[in-house]
């Protein structure tokens, strides 16, 4: 008895982890850039439905299946397991789809990344971000609107916990059209890259040794966390990630330090 349950576990476990593979296969690739998976809850939320789908399903099949049992028994058992767990996994997958980033946006001196479950298209103005949900990473600048009532609905919005600049799609432009304004936030390359080790900015160094000041470094935030893009500035193109914390950055800029005579200074 043991040995057929443990047989119909196992087949059950390899249809599943094709399938879980395939839905989270294909998620990643259609709505996850490679660059903002790590500031994403990709991870977490593929782990979830990897672990829960992966056991769930084999182990219903365990306790259900019984060789003894007729036919038409052992079939709407496997129906109602089979339900439950599709159901877990179309959950799963509808999950990742409203944590993939729909826009990258840039307000203030941060870019922001919009999912699609705050993202709203149909209220952009300018066609190029009429875009649809199934869309990925596009980036955007958030313009201030000049006209006073514009700007105190927009305060008043982001002070009662509302949309803020970043989500207001009505207020997108090319980032093309303010490239300059964005590349005048731009992070200290030197605050950067000092003293660092890691694989991802060891990586980009080795790539563009003598040519970091063609990039612009900007804080990029997530619900997750926070990180830093960078951009060509020629391109207006992201090109890596990294994992730092872009606020450490500023306090370490503004950081007292001793000068040979024991007094303490700012850094500028």
């Amino acid at each position: 008895m043991f040995k057929h349950k443990l047989k119909a576990s196992l087949i059950h476990l390899s249809i599943s982890l094709i399938l879980v593979f395939l839905i989270i296969g294909t998620t990643m690739f259609f709505l996850f850039p490679e660059l903002f998976v790590p500031v994403t809850d990709f991870k977490e939320v593929a782990s979830i439905i990897i672990s829960v789908d992966l056991v769930l399903g084999p182990l219903l099949t365990f306790v259900a299946f019984n060789p003894q049992k007729p036919k038409k028994l052992l079939y709407l058992d496997f129906s109602v397991i089979a339900a439950i767990q599709l159901s877990a996994l179309m959950y799963g997958a509808y999950s990742l789809f409203q944590i993939h980033p729909v826009y990258v946006t840039f307000n203030v001196d941060r870019f922001t990344i919009v999912t699609a479950k705050d993202a709203e298209p149909e209220k952009a103005i300018d066609k190029t971000f009429q875009v649809s949900k199934f869309d990925s990473g596009k980036l955007a600048y958030a313009k201030m609107p000049t006209d006073t009532e514009k700007q105190n609905d927009l305060l008043l919005s982001a002070t009662m916990g509302g949309e803020d600049l970043e989500q207001r799609e009505e207020y997108y432009e090319p980032i093309e059209d303010n490239l300059s304004a964005i590349i005048a936030k731009s992070l200290d390359p030197d605050l950067i890259f000092k003293d660092r080790e890691d694989k991802e900015t060891q990586k980009f160094l080795s790539s563009n040794k003598n040519k970091l000041d063609k990039f612009a470094y900007l804080p990029l935030n997530s619900m997750k966390k926070d990180a830093i893009i960078v951009i060509d500035k020629t391109t207006a193109k992201p090109v890596a990630t990294f994992n730092i914390d872009p606020w450490s950055l500023e306090v370490a800029k503004n950081k007292p330090e001793k000068t040979n005579n024991g007094k303490q200074v700012l850094k500028n």
